[in-house]
């Protein structure tokens, strides 16, 4: 038996918003472009109604941001560069084969590959920072970066004690 949902105004709303979205929104993103034509509409009712196509297998869920959920309507089977500074999540659709991937997991079936690539996208990479005194730390484990003028204790992003290092940032 197929789960059933009615479908409200706000839930049509949360549909059409996805359908061709290529901005990998998260709920919150969702409610805050939604909720001015909608102001009964919670964000609860965002959530529940992704739930939704999640399950019924009109959206992914994709772990590429520390800090939300985020969800991808393109349900193809495709990769995903985040840049580290602004967010930006791209779609990556060329094939990228891991060979040696099931005998690093014999015991397993493998269901779903998904490569996230940290970058610096072109409108990040050639900002030029007038933080002065300011240094830049990566953290070495979710490749977020953090300004500061002192070294932070822990990563923003992950929460992980000890894992930024100061940033280099190589022009070409």
């Amino acid at each position: 038996m197929k789960p059933k949902i009615k479908w409200t105004p706000q839930r049509l709303a949360i549909l059409k918003y996805l359908d061709g979205n290529k901005e990998h929104p998260s709920a919150e993103d969702i409610y805050a472009a939604l909720s001015k034509d909608f102001p009964t509409m919670s964000v609860a009712t965002v959530y529940n109604v992704i739930e939704f196509l999640k399950r019924t297998g009109r959206v992914k869920e994709i772990y590429i941001d520390h800090e939300k959920r985020r969800f991808d309507p393109d349900i193809t089977t495709h990769h995903h560069a985040i840049c580290i500074k602004c967010k930006k999540v791209f779609d990556i659709f060329s094939d990228i084969e891991i060979p040696e991937l099931s005998n690093q997991v014999p015991d397993f079936q493998i269901l779903d590959t998904q490569i996230t690539i940290y970058v610096l996208c072109s409108q990040c990479k050639d900002k030029e920072d007038l933080k002065l005194g300011f240094k830049e730390y990566q953290c070495i484990d979710c490749g977020s970066i953090r300004t500061a003028k002192h070294k932070p204790q822990k990563c923003p992003s992950c929460g992980k004690r000890g894992s930024l290092k100061e940033f280099k940032n190589q022009k070409q």
